[in-house]
């Protein structure tokens, strides 16, 4: 197999966009015992109670100013359906919590839309993240 090595990859046309690449990401059950499915850059996620998780990446990335994206689902066998909602562990607001840094990221999975409290915070069987910078 042939490896490729780029600084940038950008479209060819003239004015062409740059293409920029997840740098970490990963699919784990977080009900029970935590457990990763698949993932790219990823060494382990840390179980901080119900519904927070820290993604801890195997290689740092260039700083903490990444963009995460994230989905959850299933935090019971009979609620398959919408939500929740992954978010920062980080409440900018206030200054609490876990501000994310180049080697982890902090979440918690919520549902419903009010803000995060221990009461509508939720383990879930399905929670999906990735990293770009």
């Amino acid at each position: 197999m042939s490896t490729i090595k780029v600084n940038t990859l950008e479209e060819a046309t003239t004015g062409g966009a740059t293409f920029f690449t997840a740098k970490s990401w990963v699919n784990f059950n977080g009900v029970g015992t935590v457990a990763i499915r698949q993932d790219g850059n990823v060494s382990s996620i840390t179980d901080n109670g119900v519904g927070s998780y820290t993604v801890n990446f195997t290689s740092n990335l260039t700083d903490a100013n990444y963009a995460m994206t994230a989905s959850a689902s299933r935090y019971s066998v009979a609620n398959s359906y919408g939500g929740m909602n992954v978010l920062l562990a980080r409440n900018h607001d206030s200054g609490s919590g876990t501000a994310p840094t180049s080697s982890a990221c902090a979440l918690n999975v919520r549902s419903g839309s009010s803000h995060v409290t221990a009461g509508n915070l939720k383990d879930t069987y399905d929670v999906m993240c990735s990293f770009a910078r």
